[in-house]
């Protein structure tokens, strides 16, 4: 559309002279290789200073928080637009592209529940992308089944006691602000939790300690575990209204559900070009690998998992939308079915795409210097 063309072309511009530079300066850095890690496993200085330098020049060209309302000093882009937004930044590859749009460790829709007193500390920095800040919510016993959380906050006097462990957190080593789900109120179903905020720095030795590094198969070098113990807070820290945690939570969570649409769709789009012109220079026998016509019939299957994922996410999203504001924590059950539709079939999607890659590029596929890995 005219009115989306713009911006495409805004984030085309700035990836070209922003990001695209300093992707060639890192070079070995980047996640295709062995050394985008430091000795103790965790994302080298180097990645994460980069990252932060994105992520604010991002946010002065108006592009971190385009997924954002205007209101808080986003972009005011509806779910469908950002689709195409998060298509072109994803369609970069797996390099330093994906910083150019906010991510849970950043302007999150959790910013939309916050009180005009806690704008300029904690939303207006996070939406100008010169604050990280962390999802606290999964714990060693408790991922999606919330009512298992064990993290308290506990009312004592005219303070909140926070005491807790989370793991498999993003970003919490190198997060300004902690965003954590806590049971303030337990056997009340989900009106059992409350969101909190604070900032890191003023708490660590206070009740806050970070914990070590979560290792995972992605290598990313950001997850890991979360420790409170005694932590006071006040009034100030609730995001959002007692009780009213589980509901953004699940704003949250839908979000990033939603963004599988764009991100799946490019890195696809990506693997399904890289594939093609494998099997038109890999030589085998003195012919292209792909004159066999098993290997087709393979990259045939790859474009019609993307195009089937892809179509299927811009209809769910023009039926989230019908159905009112995607961040509304009064959710119809026909959002609801959609949101887990546009995840279930994107990542099942991707994931098949992703295998045929592999399997097309042979031994090459599972090197680290290769895309398809």
């Amino acid at each position: 559309s005219q009115h989306l063309r713009p911006v495409l072309d805004n984030v085309d511009a700035f990836y070209r002279a922003d990001v695209e530079p300093r992707e060639k300066r890192l070079g070995r850095r980047l996640p295709d290789s062995f050394e985008y890690l430091d000795r103790n496993g965790k994302l080298h200085p180097a990645v994460q200073a980069a990252r932060s330098e994105i992520h604010r020049a991002s946010g002065k060209r108006g592009l971190f928080a385009l997924h954002l309302p205007k209101t808080i000093g986003g972009g005011g882009l509806s779910r469908t637009e950002m689709f195409f937004v998060e298509e072109k930044v994803y369609s970069y590859g797996v390099g330093l592209a994906p910083a150019i749009l906010a991510w849970t460790d950043g302007a999150s829709p959790r910013l939309i529940f916050c009180s005009a007193a806690q704008r300029a500390r904690f939303v207006d920095p996070l939406v100008r992308g010169e604050k990280t800040c962390c999802h606290a919510v999964t714990e060693p016993d408790a991922g999606s089944n919330l009512v298992d959380l064990k993290t308290r906050a506990e009312r004592r006097g005219d303070r909140w006691v926070l005491n807790g462990h989370k793991a498999l957190i993003t970003n919490p080593f190198e997060a300004d602000i902690v965003h954590v789900l806590a049971v303030t109120d337990p056997g009340q179903g989900k009106r059992s939790f409350s969101y909190f905020q604070f900032d890191a720095k003023g708490h660590l030795g206070k009740g806050l300690r970070r914990g070590r590094l979560n290792r995972t198969m992605f290598d990313d070098g950001l997850t890991g575990e979360l420790h409170f113990e005694g932590l006071e807070l006040g009034d100030d820290a609730l995001v959002g209204e007692r009780g009213a945690g589980f509901d953004i939570a699940l704003t949250s969570i839908n979000w990033t559900r939603m963004r599988r649409g764009g991100m799946c769709s490019a890195w696809s789009k990506l693997l399904i070009d890289l594939s093609l012109e494998r099997l038109k220079t890999r030589r085998v026998g003195g012919k292209p690998l792909g004159r066999n016509q098993g290997l087709q019939w393979m990259l045939a299957d790859m474009v019609c998992d993307w195009y089937s994922a892809r179509s299927t996410s811009l209809a769910c999203l023009r039926g989230i939308e019908a159905s009112g504001a995607w961040w509304d924590t009064r959710r119809s059950k026909e959002q609801i079915r959609l949101f887990a539709i546009m995840k279930i079939v994107n990542d099942e999607a991707f994931y098949r795409v992703a295998d045929r890659a592999l399997q097309l590029h042979g031994g090459i596929g599972v090197m680290k210097a290769t895309v398809v890995k």
